[in-house]
């Protein structure tokens, strides 16, 4: 779903929260009312929020177009900058978005004033993420035969700003090439809400897809449901450890014994040769509410972590918009940071 349009300096964000029950549109008419959206929840997938964040930036930069040729021009945009990073709790991909901003491409700042230059960075960073995702997806299909059977472990790539991302888009790039037979969905939260919600996007495009619980995911692949696993990464450490929805350690490991290829889905911008390994990423606890809401379960506690992290020995590869790498990720991961370089897709319609 489509969930980000930018038209004469208004900002458009789809409230992910209430979809698909309700497609409730958010409009933002200044960074204000930006940092508003992205404060409130109604905002779920973070590379979108960093898109808006790049936008809010540009917002901040028109309402202070006259003081441009003035050192008060870049204490607005510092000060947006940091609104728009408090709104996501510093999140990686927001700090990205904002730095990117921060050096746009040099042929940017030729003859051009400051604002135009913000804006065109803006444009151009919405439009490498595009670039990236459907490079992802062309990258995913490339491990595919006709016939093949494909799980999917997410909670992400329902929401982008032109084209699927993730596992979701190479799921979808797939069966338009004529290479899956059938999608199986099975995703880490306590609810199967974003299970239904991916089923539905996919629905749109007529492929077929089944959503299995949880609990039936080792069992389903005993049976041979499935030739591939793509899980969907929140970050990878330098030695190949990942970070994942809950649920994914289980099913690699399912995966392990039953010898089907389970591999990552991540940008490369997402690999974080800063982290030693998954140590780095910590143990965080979700909200334990999410696991009892709605359950006549007395005084019982819930109990969920934030996220897995999966071992890299359990991965088999890990695609990404640049490349597939593999084992050892020590010298694959550090080589796709530092020397793959970003592909470009000339026909944005493929």
């Amino acid at each position: 779903m489509i969930s980000l349009l930018w038209q004469d300096s208004v900002l458009s964000l789809l409230d992910q929260s209430v979809y698909p029950q309700e497609e409730r549109w958010l409009t933002c008419t200044s960074l204000e009312e930006t940092v508003q959206v992205l404060s409130s929840g109604a905002i779920l997938e973070e590379k979108i929020a960093a898109i808006a964040g790049a936008y809010g930036l540009c917002q901040a930069a028109l309402a202070a177009q006259d003081l441009q040729q003035t050192p008060q021009f870049d204490e607005v945009l510092a000060g947006a900058r940091a609104m728009l990073l408090e709104s996501r709790n510093h999140s990686r991909d927001m700090q990205l978005a904002l730095d990117f901003m921060a050096d746009p491409p040099e042929a940017y700042t030729r003859n051009v004033d400051r604002i135009t230059t913000l804006l065109a960075t803006a444009v151009t960073f919405e439009r490498q993420q595009v670039v990236a995702d459907r490079n992802t997806a062309r990258n995913g299909t490339d491990l595919m035969s006709e016939g093949t059977r494909v799980l999917l472990r997410t909670d992400r790539g329902a929401f982008h700003s032109a084209a699927p991302t993730g596992a979701l888009g190479i799921a979808r790039r797939g069966w338009k090439r004529k290479l899956i037979e059938q999608v199986t969905l099975c995703e880490g939260r306590p609810s199967l809400t974003a299970g239904t919600l991916l089923a539905q996007e996919l629905s749109k495009d007529n492929v077929p897809c089944t959503l299995i619980p949880d609990q039936a995911a080792a069992t389903f692949l005993a049976r041979q449901g499935a030739h591939m696993v793509l899980v969907d990464g929140m970050l990878a450490a330098k030695n190949g450890d990942l970070k994942a929805p809950v649920g994914a350690y289980e099913l690699a490991i399912a995966c392990y014994f039953h010898s089907i290829p389970f591999y990552a889905v991540l940008n490369a911008d997402d690999i974080d040769l800063s982290a030693a390994d998954g140590s780095a990423f910590g143990q965080a606890e979700g909200d334990p509410h999410s696991v009892t809401a709605g359950l006549p379960c007395g005084d019982a506690e819930g109990w969920t972590p934030a996220y897995d992290v999966v071992p890299a020995f359990l991965i088999t590869g890990m695609i990404t918009d640049r490349n597939i790498s593999c084992a050892p990720y020590e010298e694959t991961l550090e080589d796709t940071v530092k020397n793959a370089p970003r592909k470009m897709i000339v026909d944005f319609g493929s």
